[in-house]
């Protein structure tokens, strides 16, 4: 048996070159609730908005403020992110932002074993909001925080799942497979395990040295 352990600054350390290399920024401009996108929906959250700029389509501008940071404990992984979304109005043909709220999301899930390819899913835990800045007045949190369960629950949970159930390929050593591969987590790693199994090519060439020598 093959056992392999990966410590979460491992995790850590490939979310910070993800996000270093610019690659966790996202533009939501389409949502299952479409209505959600238009300045109608936000009249209650900031009045202002909507005097402003009545029955507009809107844009969320998602980009991550810090790396991610990942936790390791027993039978699963927490991670906590930070994300700034700027509200963008679709005014005609120009785009206008209007404000930016800080969003906190804190998830967890878990890791699995899938063929040779390393799946999981992920589900959303908690998340706050804060104001950073705005140019339509002040906005009402708690209404916002229903837009924003709708965002983290059927946007961003569902498209991190998805990423997570394709899986990452463990890499392949030629001339073996695995059998029977798992993992598991433990306080700050997770554990790859694993049993070794002869191609048909290396039982063949094994068999021939045990013959010659």
């Amino acid at each position: 048996m093959v056992v392999a352990s990966i410590d979460e600054l491992v995790f850590n350390s490939a979310l910070q070159v993800y996000f270093q290399a610019g690659y966790m920024n996202l533009l939501v401009k389409r949502l299952p609730v479409q209505s959600i996108l238009n300045t109608a929906s936000w009249q209650y959250i900031v009045p202002q908005l909507y005097v402003m700029y009545p029955n507009d389509p809107m844009a969320l501008n998602i980009s991550i403020s810090s790396p991610p940071a990942v936790t390791v404990i027993e039978e699963k992984l927490s991670g906590t992110l930070y994300a700034d979304v700027i509200v963008d109005v679709m005014d005609g043909n120009n785009t206008v932002p209007v404000a930016c709220i800080q969003v906190e999301v804190a998830a967890s899930g878990n890791l699995t074993m899938s063929g040779d390819s390393i799946t999981g899913a992920v589900g959303l835990d908690d998340f706050a909001l804060t104001l950073k800045w705005s140019n339509v007045g002040n906005l009402y949190m708690p209404l916002a925080e229903g837009i924003f369960r709708v965002l983290l629950n059927d946007v961003l949970m569902p498209l991190a799942n998805i990423l997570l159930e394709v899986g990452i390929p463990l890499p392949a050593v030629h001339g073996f497979s695995l059998q029977d591969p798992y993992i598991y987590t433990s306080n700050s790693a997770l554990f790859f395990c694993s049993d070794i199994a002869f191609s048909n090519s290396t039982s063949i060439l094994l068999h021939t040295l045990r013959n010659v020598l």
